[in-house]
């Protein structure tokens, strides 16, 4: 599936057409929550229960059973306030820098998909981001420059790698005081990431080396510095008269126990996902969302159009308003996916270890990675061809596709008398 080019509509750009039109959009929103009463099946926010702005507060490198096993309790406090989500499933947090996916993004393949709303990403410059349907003053602090591809429609952008966790949120608060129509920033505190990578990359002799949680380990401190700095930005708004009114949420990118976000790693896909705010329903834990499944939810509780909707397969709206009725939700498709890329992952390796004596499996492996089998076009969409996966249009193609892929393989190496890949042990 293709879209048309973005960016600039009749040269203006796209940011502040859009802005433009969600405003119009607004005013009508208002007008039809005066005049009609909403049902639990209405994903939209009403006028009454909508917030003034949504505060992206992002830890990086937070694992998913961080905030529970380093007592995080501020993080805790806030959920327990809010809507959870018990499985939140990211893509394969894999962050190339070449084949083309520098062109996407400069920052690991979350973080685009989060705001886009899709796995099915453009050129950086020309995606369609959540930040650009919003009408006011919009904010983007980080301490790392990675983030930079994410910045169209950020009236404010500090991505300084000099700054503390603790100069983020002091910037992130002077947004809030200066600028009363502040309606979307974006927070990442990168501490939390930079100690995971040291746990990753260090070697045996040190007792943390590969265990985040191990006595000792930076990230234990890195985490819960991260959590008292998101007391603080929260008592920030507080003492600024916009906590009532701030949708808030709680995310981060991905993180395995034995540090940064590797990919055979499966705690890698996985983090914690917070709603908290006005209309948002408290104490509730939904089973299972998807990263494309924030921005469209965003947008519905915040009032504004949704990223991408009608030009590719976008995320779902999440049930976390208190008046909306809390469903299973889809069949699990991201996390097949990324099941699938583990397992082809795995499965190619033993095809080419043993190609050098079958050439039956090197050329099997030459007919998969060219789109050369008998089915035309199939090939594997991989972290490796990200660039590529707009051309599938869907997930199910995806899925598909990879099946048909993993499928040949096996057979070739069953064709060649060649055993399976043999078991691994689990990291």
């Amino acid at each position: 599936m293709t879209r048309s080019p973005a960016g600039r509509v009749g040269g203006v750009k796209r940011a502040v057409f859009n802005r433009h039109l969600a405003l119009a959009l607004a005013l009508v929103l208002v007008f039809a929550a005066t005049a009609t009463t909403a049902t639990n099946g209405t994903s939209a926010a009403t006028a009454s229960e909508r917030p003034a702005r949504v505060v992206f507060f992002h830890i990086d490198g937070l694992h998913v059973d961080a905030p529970s096993k380093l007592g995080l309790r501020n993080f805790q406090q806030l959920s327990a306030r809010g809507t959870t989500v018990a499985h939140y499933q990211l893509p394969i947090p894999w962050h190339p820098t070449t084949n083309g996916y520098w062109d996407i993004s400069t920052t690991s393949f979350p973080n685009p998909v989060t705001y886009a709303g899709t796995l099915f990403l453009e050129r950086w410059s020309e995606e369609e981001y959540l930040q650009e349907q919003f009408g006011g003053h919009q904010a983007h602090v980080a301490n790392s420059t990675a983030y930079r591809s994410l910045n169209p429609g950020y009236d404010f952008v500090r991505l300084n790698r000099g700054d503390t966790d603790a100069d983020v949120v002091a910037v992130t608060l002077d947004q809030v005081r200066q600028h009363k129509n502040l309606d979307m920033m974006r927070v990442v505190l990168q501490g939390t990431g930079t100690a995971s990578q040291q746990v990753a990359d260090a070697r045996d002799g040190q007792p943390w080396a590969q265990d985040i949680w191990a006595d000792g380990s930076p990230y234990i401190d890195a985490a819960r510095t991260a959590d008292r700095l998101l007391g603080e930005f929260v008592a920030g708004l507080e003492r600024a008269g916009k906590l009532h009114d701030t949708l808030l949420v709680l995310l981060s990118d991905g993180q395995a126990v034995s540090g940064w976000h590797p990919v055979q790693a499966e705690d890698s896909g996985l983090a914690p996902l917070v709603f908290v705010g006005p209309g948002i329903a408290t104490g509730r834990t939904l089973p299972y969302a998807e990263t494309p499944d924030v921005a469209p939810t965003v947008a519905a509780v915040m009032g504004v159009a949704a990223p991408n909707a009608g030009e590719v397969e976008t995320g779902r709206v999440l049930p976390v308003l208190s008046r909306q009725q809390a469903t299973e939700g889809p069949a699990r498709k991201l996390k097949t996916l990324n099941a699938q890329i583990r397992t082809h992952l795995r499965l190619r390796s033993w095809v080419l270890l043993n190609a050098r004596s079958h050439p039956l499996l090197d050329t099997a492996y030459m007919r998969t990675e060219n789109r050369l089998l008998d089915r035309p076009g199939a090939q594997f969409f991989g972290i490796e061809r990200i660039p590529e996966w707009r051309e599938a249009g869907s997930i199910d193609r995806m899925l598909a596709d990879n099946q048909v892929v993993i499928s040949y393989l096996e057979q070739a190496l069953r064709d060649a008398g060649v055993g399976p890949v043999p078991p691994v042990r689990p990291y």
